[in-house]
């Protein structure tokens, strides 16, 4: 049996009423396999994860993407998680189907205006992502729960350091002292859990002429500091397009006022985004983890 007629047979079983018209394999990304089916009552997206395959954290990512929705943001609404599916060896999420091109996909594209236009939206989607308010730092259903930024972040770092390269990173303990210093230096009263995407970058953003219409792949989201989104906005678009970033700004702010040390948050977030990308990579594609140790490296210089 084909993978596309498992498909189908599993969305006959689930969906009875709704006729299937056709299934075909879509080719993007590399973390699931995925297929579209058109069906009597719409288009519907079909994927078994390959790298993350753990069902509680696929019902982190549906959870997380419940509590968007019930605010207003625009993500991807799913339909049925299934745990583990036979037929295709794996858990298996369906969700529906959204028109459009991812905006890295489009980003060299677009001109300086349309940029702007993209942008403006960006910063509104992430403020309003970012006015959504926890009980607590950790996932939305509870794990690695902790009550303060400062127990969350140190959770982080135990978490995170057993598995940095020291020859690359240098001395763990120094850092783990730095990150802790530089959460106490912060307005604790602004130190508010908030939903954060986790992953919050062009290839997870889907537009419709030029203006976004969907955020996508909250499999990362947890309540943390909310600048915690800025480590990966910052070095996949503003780094590059540093005239950007104003206009982003001043969207954000206005769906989400700024704190008056956001910048010391804003540098928090880049030395754990970079100290989290380092672990990631050393996993996945060891070439590229060394380039974030020295971002880590360079931090830690930086707050002696």
């Amino acid at each position: 049996m084909s993978t596309e007629d498992a498909v189908r047979n599993v969305l006959e079983r689930e969906y009875p009423g709704n006729r299937v018209e056709s299934v075909r394999s879509l080719d993007k990304g590399y973390t699931s396999e995925q297929w579209v089916a058109d069906t009597a009552e719409g288009r519907l997206l079909v994927k078994v994860p390959q790298r993350e395959r753990n069902p509680e954290h696929l019902r982190r990512l549906v959870s997380s993407a419940q509590v968007a929705a019930e605010h207003g943001v625009p993500v991807v609404r799913y339909r049925l998680l299934i745990p583990h599916e036979p037929a295709l060896d794996g858990p298996l999420l369906i969700q529906e189907y959204q028109e459009g091109d991812a905006a890295g996909d489009v980003w060299e594209s677009l001109d300086k205006d349309q940029r702007a236009a993209l942008l403006q939206d960006l910063g509104d989607v992430a403020g309003r992502l970012h006015a959504i308010q926890g009980p607590h730092f950790g996932d939305v259903l509870g794990g690695g729960k902790t009550t303060s930024l400062q127990e969350s972040v140190e959770a982080e770092a135990d978490a995170l350091l057993p598995l940095a390269d020291p020859a690359l990173i240098g001395p763990t303990g120094s850092l783990r002292s730095a990150l802790v210093s530089a959460v106490t230096r912060l307005d604790e009263s602004a130190s508010v859990p908030a939903l954060t995407h986790g992953d919050l970058w062009l290839p997870n953003i889907l537009v419709r002429d030029g203006r976004i219409t969907c955020v996508l792949d909250l499999e990362h989201a947890a309540y943390a500091d909310r600048f915690r989104d800025f480590g990966k906005l910052d070095e996949h678009i503003f780094d590059a397009y540093p005239e950007g970033r104003d206009v982003f700004l001043a969207s954000y702010a206005a769906a989400c006022p700024l704190p008056d040390d956001w910048r010391q948050r804003v540098e928090l977030a880049h030395a754990l985004h970079a100290l989290n990308m380092h672990v990631y990579f050393r996993r996945w594609t060891p070439k590229w983890a060394p380039q974030y140790a020295q971002q880590v490296r360079d931090w830690l210089a930086g707050v002696r």
